[in-house]
């Protein structure tokens, strides 16, 4: 079903909503700091703490959307959803119009994005949980998505391989640096489409890139893959029935989908934020697991890890 422009703007507004609420909690901290003489003396303490506390309320108000929304429907994640709004070049006074902030806290500029884990490759894939056995559809999905890129097919084999026989799982893309035939030019060309999850996972037909699903689906044209993409689009997949059927549409000869290695929903999220206070350009990326049922400590979403890259800037 196609998503309403009401719909777009309710979810934006949520998104709004839950922002401004995180942000206020901001604005006592920083309160504070205005009635403590001596840490506003420390300058650089005072910049690295304002950083920690703007992300840190970024990645809360990101895992408060992804909790929302598997409440809202627990079957099915799609581009439609307010997870995949993206927040840009936005500033704390622009929430907080009506607030006494510092100079400083008012020039401080932050973007923030959800991005589903799922829609990639996950070369965990490759193995099975006991990292001991080889899966191999994996690695000819792999060695097809290789090819499609324009790397060395064999990465696919020698990756496995080398994991197995070395029994050292990789945690970060980065990781497949330890192992020959990678370099950092084939991590960067690999990046848009790979990841590395803690575990096996299926891919998620609503989200999925144009190269993973061909990938996945080489008997699948350009053409039909595109076709695929807009369909999925104005008609999110709510099971792998609609998914047959849609294939059923586009290519009656496509045999029949990968029940075991797909699916139209997810567990894995990356939370990419950007913050730009003074002269430095702080992103960081947070790989977030989301479950859909409350843990023991009643949370819906866990942080697998963070990592942070600061660039200074004239």
């Amino acid at each position: 079903m196609r998503l309403s422009r009401h719909t777009g703007q309710t979810g934006s507004a949520t998104i709004v909503a839950l922002i401004v609420v995180s942000l206020v909690a901001m604005v006592v901290t920083t309160l504070i700091w205005q009635q403590n003489f001596a840490i506003r003396k420390l300058e650089i303490y005072k910049s690295s703490t304002q950083v920690f506390w703007l992300q840190h309320s970024l990645i809360d108000v990101i895992r408060l959307v992804l909790r929302i929304d598997v409440q809202n429907d627990p079957n099915i994640d799609h581009l439609g959803e307010i997870w995949a709004l993206p927040l840009e070049n936005s500033k704390v006074q622009d929430y907080l119009k009506t607030e006494e902030l510092p100079e400083d806290l008012k020039r401080v500029q932050f973007s923030g994005s959800i991005q589903d884990a799922q829609s990639m490759f996950n070369i965990a894939n490759l193995w099975e949980a006991s990292m001991t056995v080889p899966n191999l559809d994996s690695i000819k999905i792999y060695t097809q998505l290789l090819q499609q890129i324009g790397i060395d097919s064999s990465l696919a084999e020698q990756t496995v391989k080398h994991v197995i026989n070395s029994n050292s799982k990789p945690q970060f893309l980065d990781d497949l640096l330890n192992i020959p035939g990678y370099t950092p030019e084939i991590i960067k060309l690999l990046s848009p489409f790979v990841i590395l999850l803690p575990e096996p996972t299926t891919i998620n037909m609503n989200t999925v890139s144009l190269e993973v699903f061909k990938a996945l689906f080489p008997l699948f044209s350009t053409s039909e893959a595109e076709k695929f993409m807009l369909l999925r689009t104005n008609t999110p997949l709510k099971s792998l029935t609609d998914l047959n059927q849609v294939f059923g549409s586009i290519h009656p000869n496509q045999a029949s989908p990968l029940n075991s290695m797909i699916d139209v929903k997810s567990n894995y999220f990356l939370a990419n934020t950007a913050v730009r206070i003074d002269k430095r350009n702080i992103s960081s990326r947070t790989l977030i697991k989301r479950f859909f049922t409350p843990q023991v400590d009643r949370s819906y979403t866990s942080v697998i890890w963070t990592r942070q890259k600061t660039v200074q800037v004239e």
